[in-house]
């Protein structure tokens, strides 16, 4: 190498950079919980073909058709998670889940019988957890690796300096021989934490009618409102005997935010076969959510050594955030169908079952249109490779609900529920940074995560008296992921195969991360 090996630049890089991959496009457009009113939660959001309870709108809007009386609601919670790495870390907040209102009206005609209006505001989506991933054993295969492999593929002069891998050229974390061909050195350790924050808070409004008692059908039009914040710092170790004693190590730290509405169409039946029995089934097709979607970063790099490669003992430098940089796209996630059923013994016993089928491999995104220099307006253009590698990576995802209420006395009910959700990754899924897609010309980070199959076990208690209500439920959500630091597909590259060949064709283990989260919530309602 023609420079001091591994001498950083201190203070020297805080490139405000970002990029909006296909993994984060997946959690925005995730729907892998049960959130709403606790009776909803207590029997696992089964409600579809029960209806009668304001969060039913979020699974079948003819849910509120079967309402013959006006019903406001209100929960609030708390969730927590316990970190599998480190047993004494536990991380919670307090939640506002759901707010709704619903109105119902007597029609007199001779087969509509009520017309029902609702509004509810409602999480569809908490994008809280917390993890960190060690991984004490990476064979040898580092970060550097992956960034000195994108330098080779993709150097271009009047662009190097504005990607992560230029920046971290210029911070020495990896360097070019004479020959101009880049290269990194093998790593000893690694470490990536993550802590996120924020929701996809859907605000929907339905209207619903009652036909002959056994024909329930509804609208519901939504708007949803997203608040994304991801902290993660990502840090390298290796050890340099040849050089000085000690490790040298980088980390590096970034802050996403992503901000943004989106719309979407729900359309619902329930259908009674039998006229005298209380046996349902129900059927919703939902749009697709078109987002608008604004993302925000910042990123710095620290390092032990100053700009002359000296070694800094005391602790790291970094420069002082700069101002930010986003991108705005558009994100349209895929169809979703539902289908289920349900009834009722008398008033002593309620069953719902309920599937649910998304396929996240037709999330698209795209970039909005912009004005030209000539004054018309450019239509908005879709991120081919972006979309292209979507496909790789995602598949269909297959949920199955489940849930049972028992009324043990005239006021006191107690209920049960559980879900089945498969991942919608692919075996083997990656996130390919070589790809010629503009939001991966500006990525500021490398690690992704492989997420599993999820459980959902869910039991509730409610209290009724009079018009008041309460409703109580806990649920348990159990969740793991695979999460690698880097793409590792840079070991089988030609050049690199032929100056690493103790590393060629080598893949990177990944760390796997506990994700259960723990929740109770608690509705207070009033129906008049």
């Amino acid at each position: 190498m023609n420079r001091l090996l591994f001498a950083t630049l201190c203070c020297a890089v805080a490139t405000p950079l970002m990029a909006q991959t296909t993994y984060t496009n997946a959690e925005l457009s995730s729907t892998s919980d049960v959130i709403g009113t606790a009776r909803y939660v207590g029997m696992g959001g089964a409600l579809g073909a029960l209806g009668a309870d304001i969060s039913a709108i979020s699974s079948n809007p003819a849910a509120i058709g079967l309402y013959r009386r006006a019903d406001v609601a209100l929960t609030a919670g708390g969730l927590w998670q316990k970190n599998k790495q480190y047993e004494a870390d536990k991380t919670g907040r307090g939640t506002f889940d759901q707010f709704g209102i619903v109105g119902a009206w007597k029609v007199d005609a001779p087969k509509v019988r009520y017309f029902n209006v609702g509004f509810n505001y409602q999480k569809k989506f908490n994008f809280f957890n917390a993890y960190y991933a060690d991984n004490g054993a990476p064979g040898g295969l580092s970060q550097a690796d992956m960034m000195a492999d994108l330098a080779n593929k993709f150097y271009n002069e009047e662009t190097f300096r504005y990607t992560l891998y230029g920046a971290m050229y210029d911070a020495w974390i990896y360097d070019n021989d004479d020959k101009g061909f880049y290269n990194g050195v093998s790593a000893d350790k690694n470490r990536f934490s993550s802590y996120t924050t924020g929701s996809v808070q859907a605000f929907d409004i339905n209207f619903s009618t009652n036909v002959l008692d056994r024909y329930f059908l509804g609208l519901t039009i939504g708007i949803d409102n997203v608040e994304y914040n991801r902290y993660t710092e990502y840090t390298e170790e290796r050890t340099l005997n040849h050089l000085i004693e000690g490790i040298q190590d980088y980390t590096l730290a970034s802050e996403h935010h992503i901000s943004g509405y989106g719309v979407n169409v729900k359309l619902g039946t329930i259908i009674r076969p039998f006229e005298d029995n209380p046996f349902r089934m129900g059927l919703t097709v939902e749009t697709p959510t078109w987002y608008k979607l604004k993302s925000t970063v910042l990123y710095d790099i620290y390092s032990k050594y100053d700009s002359e490669g000296n070694y800094n003992q005391i602790g790291y430098c970094k420069l002082p955030s700069a101002d930010d940089n986003y991108l705005e796209y558009n994100l349209r996630t895929p169809w979703r169908a539902r289908v289920s059923m349900g009834s009722t013994i008398d008033r002593f016993f309620a069953w719902g079952l309920e599937y649910e089928y998304a396929n996240y491999g037709k999330n698209h995104m795209s970039y909005p249109g912009y004005d030209t220099w000539d004054g018309f307006s450019a239509s908005s253009s879709p991120d081919r490779e972006m979309n292209k590698m979507n496909k790789r990576t995602f598949e269909g995802q297959h949920t199955v609900k489940g849930g049972v209420e028992l009324n043990v006395t005239d006021g006191v009910a107690v209920r049960f529920g559980y879900n089945y959700i498969t991942t919608p990754y692919k075996k083997n899924a990656r996130l390919q940074q070589d790809i010629d897609s503009y939001a991966m010309d500006y990525v500021a980070g490398t690690a992704y995560s492989n997420l599993s199959d999820v459980n959902i076990i869910t039991c509730g208690l409610g209290y009724r008296y009079k018009k008041f209500y309460v409703d109580l439920a806990y649920r348990f959500r159990q969740q793991s992921a695979d999460v690698y630091a880097f793409d590792d597909s840079f070991t089988s590259s030609d050049d690199f195969v032929r100056d690493n060949p103790e590393l060629a064709y080598k893949t990177l283990r990944p760390v796997d991360v506990n994700l259960n989260r723990h929740n109770i919530t608690c509705t207070l309602g009033f129906k008049f």
